[in-house]
This record gives C-alpha cells, structure tokens and sequence, in this order.
C-alpha cells in the first residue's frame, strides 16, 4: 500500500471514528429530548383531561396555571439540550419543542425566550419554521422576534408572508386594550400594513388549515376597520341572528333593555362554568329591563339543542352558521367567552374576554339595568 493510500484510508478511519462519535452523541440527544417529550405529553393529557372537567372559572384558571408550570418545568429541560448544538437536527427539534408546548400553554420566561432565540439565530430559513410560526406568535414579545426574522430571512415566501399575517394578528388582538383612540387608530394602521404586505407576498399562502393569507388578511382588514367605530362608550354594532326556532332576530330589536351578548360554546369549559351564575342573574333579574342573549359558535345547532335539554339555561339564544355566524367578525371575538354589556341605548359599556368575575359582572350589570328602571320613570 502506497503511502497516499495509507494516509487517505487513516483519513478515512478517522473521519469514521468522528462520524461515529457525533452519531452516538446526537442518538443520546435524542433519546433524552424523547423521554421528555413523552414525559410531558402523559403528564398534560391528564392536564387536559381535568381541564375538561373544570366545574368553575376559577377552576379551570388554577388547572391552566398547572399547564403551564410543567411547560416551563419542562422547557428548562429541553433547552439544555437544545443548547449543546443548537444548529444541528436535534438542536432545533429541542428548540422547537419548547417553542410548542409554550406557545400552546401560554407560558413565556427566560428558558422559552433563549429557544427562540436559538430558533431565530440558526434557523429562520428553516423551511420546517412555517410550522412553527402559530407558535410564536402566541408567546409575546420573544415570539415576535423570531416572527420577524422569519419574515425577513425566511427561505421561501410563504414562510414570510405567514410569518408578517401572524405579526399583524398578535398586533391586532391587542387593539381591545387600547383605549385612546389616537393608539388605537396608530396599531391599525400598523395591523393593516402587515396584512397589506403579507398578502402582496403570498397570497395564496396556507394560514393553518383554514384559508390562505389573502383571504384572512381581507378579513383581519375588515374587521379593524369596523372596530375603529367599535368599542366601550359608542354604539353597539346592529347584528341579525337566528332564533332556535329559525326566526330571523336584530340585537337593536333589544334596545331599551341592558343586554349581556354571551358567545360562548358547549365545548368550552369556562363558558359552561358560567352557566350557574347566569341562571340566578336571569332570575334575580325578572321582570327588570334586561335581556341574556347567548350566541352559540357549536358546528351544530342540534348540539346545543340537546345540551339544552340536560342544562336548563332560561334565557334568549341565537344560533347562526354557529362558528361562521357573522357576529363573531362584527364583534371581533377571538376566544371564549366573550362579553359585551350594552346599555338601553345601544351603547357598549363593558367587554370581557374570558370569564368574569361574578361579582364583578353582578355591578356592572346591576347599575346599567339601575340606569335604564330610572330612564322609564
């Protein structure tokens, strides 16, 4: 054997012996980042399972608060392995992981911020980060990072245009929190401009499993628009619905009570936690210019109807296309419940995403339906 031979087959030892050992390291990285991945589902299963079962607001708050510690527990460690090659395969899954599970349980903190920093800094043109971007965008402020260095160095143009829709979206849920309406007029615009960019870019981009970026973006536009004339202290938008019974209903047909617009879900457990409560507010309230009306998002209306049957809830409901039912837009709800408390002169005077408290509920109501018993005489 020639010496050129001898060097090139000792090379090649070499760099088997190398392969090998960056092999066996990368398999122990993954068993581990496997074992916690399976750790962590068994462990939120049983979570999710109590979850459904939670019989009070409060007690579905304090099982969520559970959720996301064993996020956190679980992304600290995670990110150790994540950040022992964070450029490498298991690297981002690690990372991405993280990413997840706290974009699904809404936790943020430190562990989480370092994986997406470690996710924006090696991996943004990672065509696997599409899959990713819901995620981050769920997450706040360190989610917005990664979005932007996705929309800015992403590999193709859909990850980008997802990636600028999804920014416009967290930007626009933030808009119920704004009251000056110089702000709120500055985050629509900013909104508007993402959406605007996002479907110049890919319009035909994927949004989830739901539409393309086109589509949601003209929604999303729409809908910021309407809200600039939307909002606690101005008039409450007129929305026609469907009775159970198929009869066509305007919510301005209710003015001269306090209505409570109720959208909600048999599906969601806050929602069904709440139920007790309206069923003693409806009572204690008799006879007073007040109207519950409860809007169900449920795919069916046979759904709720049956729910009915086992779950007396005596007061006014509409349902109409349930989950496409034009109110949702109209009102911009995001999530449920959702609240709005108007006044007899059709004007919003509270809005609650999410449960109340009752008692918190039980004054705003009790001083509106107080206002409008004065207006009679």
């Amino acid at each position: 054997m020639d010496t050129t031979m001898r060097f090139l087959c000792a090379a090649a030892l070499s760099l088997s012996v190398g392969l090998w050992f960056a092999f066996a390291q990368d398999q122990a990285r993954a068993e581990k980042l496997a074992t916690q991945k399976k750790r962590f589902e068994e462990e939120n299963k049983d979570l999710s399972e109590r979850l459904q079962k939670a019989k009070s607001p409060d007690d579905a708050r304090a099982i969520q608060a559970e959720v996301r510690e064993l996020a956190l527990l679980t992304a600290g460690k995670v990110l150790v392995i994540a950040e022992d090659d964070p450029k490498d395969a298991v690297g981002f899954e690690a990372a991405a992981f993280v990413l997840q599970i706290a974009g699904n349980a809404g936790a943020g903190g430190d562990d989480v911020a370092k994986a997406i920093a470690l996710l924006a800094e090696h991996h943004a043109a990672n065509p696997k980060m599409k899959d990713l971007l819901v995620s981050a965008m769920r997450v706040g402020a360190s989610g917005d990072k990664l979005l932007k260095a996705v929309a800015a160095g992403g590999s193709d143009k859909e990850s980008k245009a997802v990636a600028m829709f999804l920014r416009g979206y967290a930007l626009a849920r933030t808009v119920d929190e704004e009251d000056d309406d110089k702000k709120l007029a500055d985050v629509v615009k900013q909104a508007v401009a993402l959406f605007e960019a996002a479907a110049k870019e890919a319009p035909d981009a994927k949004v989830g499993s739901g539409g393309t970026v086109s589509k949601f973006a003209a929604q999303e536009i729409k809908g910021l628009n309407a809200l600039l004339n939307l909002g606690v202290g101005k008039a409450a938008p007129d929305v026609e619905s469907l009775t159970l019974d198929d009869k066509k209903v305007k919510l301005s047909s209710s003015k001269g009570k306090v209505v409570l617009l109720d959208v909600w879900a048999t599906w969601c457990p806050p929602c069904r936690a709440m139920i007790p409560h309206e069923r003693q507010m409806v009572k204690r309230l008799e006879g007073k210019p007040f109207e519950l009306i409860s809007v169900s998002v449920d795919d069916k209306k046979e759904t709720l109807q049956k729910f009915l049957e086992k779950e007396p809830m005596p007061w006014t409901h509409w349902w109409d296309n349930g989950p496409e039912t034009a109110i949702l837009k109209t009102y911009r709800v995001r999530g449920f419940p959702t609240l709005y408390l108007i006044d007899h002169t059709g004007v919003v005077r509270h809005k609650w995403s999410g449960a109340p408290d009752d008692k918190e509920l039980d004054r705003a109501v009790d001083e509106l339906v107080k206002a409008a018993v004065a207006a009679k005489g």
